[in-house]
């Protein structure tokens, strides 16, 4: 008998994880997790280099081939990855400058020039979304007029996942998905739109030919191979955005259906069907995996980033006693948290490190803490910047059920979701039921995969031709571990709490645009 395996692999912003699916049993049988780096080099500036997703990349499969014998037994790979990057190629397929990502804020000038040559009406009716630095031309827009070499050696503009399939096969392409974070996008018709490319000033040939997530667009090449191990010719499909290929992987597959990923940022995603026009552009949408499909999507920049942030800062004995006795740096931070009672005893965060993204799309925002007290301990801080993180989430819900869409609990995925206490919260704060899937067995570190990479394995499965349609077993592979049910009372008591921290938010925002003019004025870079 024939054994089947595919191998799926997202790139997040700090990390590449990657799975092998074996299709047989229906489970994901070695996953990895490996990091790259990312650069800040000015403020509002953020940049990863290409080769470091591929060096990412190699590592984890590599390290996946460790955990038993599939190398040569890989039929099919997809990969997905983070969105909104304006990573240029050139000819010879090599990267022109570091990717701006996401979260790079720099460009809110050349969001101003493509209101006035386009319109964000008209990038509301083609793209379905809004205007912002979040999304590629703006910030290719901001290379043509101050880097204007690199403008030029720019043959194509590829998404991250792009570049490393790539990598893989040889071949430029763009999956739905990754295509509408591109203003020329017309995400109804699943065509790139030559009126609004031109109108922004960027020329279409640009831009990769488009692909549905599980169609076939190469072969792993003999230097892909020799690279990563995976045996040549195994076929290589176009993939998904990390979102849309965790949706998949935790079994958010049908419209109404929502859930919450959770990493180094955050979303909520709702499916709606593309043919469904919803006229609210705080929350973005961008083409499924699943054809016929949309998530409706709410992105979030600083969530684990917010604690990562507090441990290196002030984690310092945290840090020391998890070498010291190999344990979990961030369990010994949230059982700190443990010991404050909900609400963090006033004290309240704002996770805008760099900006804010959905709802606000604010550039020049900034992190805060409100409410310290006298009696306010460092537990207090903990505790408030995971509560601060449900706030931004839940600002984001909230604007999804006044737009009608339908969320009556959430799946859940990601990092945090790890935390008992991170997801009781998110649970108390949004009011909602969060159901955490099980993908799959734990590593030697006690994490089990992620969603990603099996929505990208089970892509890879229906291009190797092991499946139908990406739906075929889904039912098989992911099932219901646990539900957090919200505590009403305390539901209740951030509801309150939320009012306010709303409420300070927005009268703090001219402020906060003077002190971001002043930090460029004095380069605190």
């Amino acid at each position: 008998m024939t054994e089947k395996y595919t191998l799926g692999i997202d790139i997040g912003t700090t990390g590449v994880k990657a799975s092998v699916l074996d299709i047989d049993a229906g489970k994901v049988v070695a996953h990895s997790l490996k990091e790259h780096p990312l650069f800040h080099p000015k403020p509002g500036y953020a940049e990863q280099e290409g080769d470091n997703y591929w060096k990412a990349v190699v590592s984890a499969v590599r390290e996946c081939f460790k955990q038993g014998d599939y190398a040569d037994k890989i039929a099919g790979v997809s990969l997905s990855g983070l969105v909104g990057v304006m990573l240029p190629i050139d000819k010879d397929g090599k990267p022109v400058r570091p990717g701006m990502i996401w979260m790079d804020s720099r460009s809110e000038n050349e969001c101003t020039d493509i209101r006035n040559s386009i319109g964000e009406e008209k990038i509301n009716q083609i793209n379905g979304n809004r205007v912002a630095p979040w999304f590629v031309e703006p910030k290719a827009l901001w290379m043509k007029k101050h880097e204007p070499e690199n403008y030029e050696k720019t043959y194509k503009f590829v998404s991250p996942s792009g570049y490393c399939t790539f990598k893989m096969c040889g071949e430029y392409t763009m999956n739905h998905g990754d295509a509408q974070l591109f203003y020329p996008y017309e995400y109804q018709k699943g065509i790139w739109n030559k009126e609004v490319a031109d109108g922004i000033g960027i020329p279409l040939e640009k831009y990769p030919p488009i692909f549905n997530s599980h169609e076939v667009v190469g072969k792993i090449t003999k230097k892909a191979s020799e690279e990563t191990g995976i045996k040549e010719g195994a076929i290589v499909v176009a993939g998904g955005t990390d979102i849309s290929c965790a949706a998949l992987g935790c079994g958010v597959v049908k419209a109404g259906q929502a859930f919450y990923s959770m990493g180094t940022g955050a979303n909520i995603g709702v499916m709606i069907p593309t043919s469904q026009r919803i006229n609210e552009f705080r929350i973005l949408k961008w083409t499924s995996v699943l054809p016929g499909l949309t998530m409706f999507d709410g992105p979030m920049a600083f969530v684990g980033a917010s604690l990562n942030w507090f441990k290196n800062n002030f984690g310092e004995i945290e840090i020391a006693e998890a070498e010291k006795n190999n344990s979990n740096v961030f369990e010994l931070l949230t059982k700190k948290a443990e010991k404050i009672k909900p609400g963090s005893d006033g004290l309240m965060y704002f996770p805008y490190l760099g900006n804010t993204l959905a709802p606000n799309w604010n550039s020049s925002s900034t992190g805060m803490f409100f409410g310290i007290r006298p009696t306010t301990s460092k537990a207090h801080f903990i505790r408030s910047v995971i509560e601060g993180v449900a706030f931004d989430c839940y600002s984001n819900v909230k604007i999804a059920k006044e737009a009608g869409a339908k969320i009556d609990k959430f799946t859940l995925n990601g990092g945090p979701t790890k935390s008992r206490l991170w997801n009781q919260i998110t649970s108390d704060v949004t009011g909602l039921p969060l159901d955490l899937p099980d993908v799959g067995k734990s590593d030697e570190t006690g994490f089990p995969p992620e969603a990603a990479p099996l929505g990208n394995a089970i892509l890879a499965a229906v291009g190797a031709g092991f499946y139908s349609n990406p739906l075929e077993s889904i039912d098989d592979i992911v099932k219901v571990k646990e539900t957090f049910e919200p505590n009403l009372k305390n539901h209740q008591m951030y509801n309150e709490f939320f009012d306010v921290w709303r409420s300070i938010y927005h009268n703090v925002i001219d402020d906060m645009e003077t002190h971001h003019q002043l930090l460029k004025k004095y380069d605190f870079s």
